[in-house]
């Protein structure tokens, strides 16, 4: 008999194949334990009234169903069940027909009331013996702490849980209120302790999981952001705290990706190398984008697959501002050469974000990759202490991905000599590129300069962008001897006004 045979049937199915690693099915989270739960732990989950402990538990539940364990979950308050399964029915996780069948839904507020913590054990062992399920859930314990007399009463509840789940193989989760400071017996007892708390800055509020303990597991420390979304929990690993890939390839220095722009490729040397990271730093309207945009151009009249990552102007403008300067990057877009992820100004999630644009990547199998805007990237991290270690983890992992990246920062529009209160991104690539505004005459001019090329020779010169129908150009000379890309330049002489391309 088939196990579609023994479902027909309303009889238990073997369980599933188990090499002692018990995976939740719940997206990230698996990464954060470490692989998953050890088969018949016994893991307290806290967290505030809201903090999403009943989805968890239950999308794990609804997984492990899926996987063909039977399920017990057990509750300890008087809310009903039909009540219980009602808010679960939204999402998609949910199985009806899973209800009676591989997960059975128990009551244990009545016994407890009347047999206290002894009783209720009891109900557990007996329920157990009967089903024989291989993951259990114990929602309410709030209640059991409640009706234990001393601490003494509940650590040994908590010791013989522990043994009766283990010698059952059944791998149980017991959902519990945050505690914050305060030490409790099972916080030593339970094989495992997840913290689901909240954080804010501001007005904004982000949702975040703390693994604080996991037996023989090598799980990930410290906080990590997690959204409840009609799938249920979505949990994104700080991507600094996940294992570095320390087996990736050395560059090659001799390959170079060109812009197809040969007077600023002459000042790069030939290009950027392939692999590497580069930063345009400027202030706003200086040409970011636009050069960005011939990046991508080079590639995908090569037959490369490029990626476009914006937080600032949607598909349409971008592909309009490309247009209004010569460059036709429409047709890319329709054959899939060239993928355009957009985010509208809302509050959004840097560890999303970071998921989402290695995934645009390794999904395209792209080649040259355009961050537009590396700032509003970093504005959406609650935690700003992050931000230096997050971009270096972030472009060690677009690396070992094999992209060639550009992104581009801001830099103020007048020239503010003040350091930044955090770490620029500039820092932590291989080349950087700065355009500035220069007055003279009662008009400003682009200048353009490469300031840092790690991986080779460059020309430092400093040469004047302009920018019109036809494209964008560079042309010899500067304006001033000094301080021209601090914003300051000082003795700048007369400026011909019959230089056709002096303006920008």
């Amino acid at each position: 008999m088939n196990q579609d045979d023994n479902h027909s049937t309303g009889q238990p199915r073997p369980p599933a194949a188990n090499d002692g690693n018990v995976t939740t099915g719940v997206a990230g989270l698996d990464d954060i334990l470490g692989g998953g739960l050890v088969e018949g732990g016994l893991y307290l989950i806290e967290g505030m009234a809201g903090a999403g402990k009943t989805i968890l538990s239950s999308q794990i539940g609804f997984h492990r169903v899926a996987q063909g364990d039977m399920v017990l979950y057990i509750t300890l308050i008087a809310e009903s069940h039909t009540k219980l399964l009602s808010h679960l029915r939204g999402l998609s996780f949910y199985n009806a027909d899973a209800i009676s069948d591989r997960m059975l839904f128990v009551s244990g507020y009545h016994e407890l009331m009347r047999d206290g913590l002894s009783g209720f054990l009891a109900l557990i062992a007996s329920t157990i013996k009967t089903s024989r399920p291989r993951f259990m859930v114990i929602d309410g314990f709030r209640s059991a702490r409640e009706f234990s007399s001393t601490e003494l009463e509940l650590s040994q509840f908590i010791h013989e849980l522990s043994a009766f789940v283990s010698a059952a193989r059944c791998t149980t989760l017991i959902l519990a209120p945050l505690s914050g400071n305060e030490p409790h017996p099972e916080h030593t007892l339970v094989d495992g302790l997840i913290e689901l708390n909240r954080y804010n800055t501001g007005m904004r509020r982000a949702r975040e999981i703390e693994v604080h303990k996991l037996r023989a597991r090598d799980h990930l420390l410290g906080k990590h952001f997690f959204k409840i979304t009609e799938a249920g929990l979505v949990t994104f690993p700080r991507i600094e705290a996940s294992p570095a890939n320390e087996q990736s390839a050395p560059p090659d220095f001799k390959n170079k990706l060109a812009f197809a722009f040969p007077d600023f490729d002459q000042m790069l040397g030939g290009g950027v190398v392939r692999g590497s990271t580069t930063t345009l730093i400027g202030p706003s309207g200086i040409g970011k984008t636009l050069l960005s945009l011939k990046f991508l151009q080079a590639g995908v009249d090569r037959g490369e697959r490029c990626v476009y990552f914006g937080l600032y102007e949607s598909p349409q403008r971008l592909l309009a501002k490309a247009q209004s300067v010569g460059t036709d990057l429409t047709p890319a877009v329709q054959d899939g050469r060239l993928k355009i992820h957009w985010h509208p100004a809302v509050e959004l999630a840097i560890d999303e974000l970071a998921v989402e644009l290695v995934n645009a990547v390794k999904n395209a199998q792209a080649s040259r990759l355009v961050v537009d805007g590396i700032d509003g990237l970093l504005q959406s991290a609650n935690r700003t202490e992050r931000v230096g270690l997050f971009v270096n983890a972030l472009t060690h992992r677009l690396r070992d991905a094999g992209v060639t990246t550009l992104l581009t920062e801001e830099l103020p529009l007048y020239g503010d000599s003040t350091l930044p209160a955090t770490l620029r991104a500039s820092a932590m690539t291989e080349n950087i590129v700065l355009m500035r505004y220069v007055e003279a005459n009662s008009a400003l001019y682009r200048m353009v300069s490469v300031v840092k090329q790690r991986e080779g020779p460059h020309d430092s010169a400093i040469r004047r962008l302009t920018i019109d129908s036809r494209g964008l150009h560079l042309s010899e000379g500067f304006i001033g001897p000094t301080g021209l890309l601090s914003g300051h330049p000082s003795a700048a002489p007369a400026l011909s006004v019959s230089d056709p391309g002096a303006r920008a």
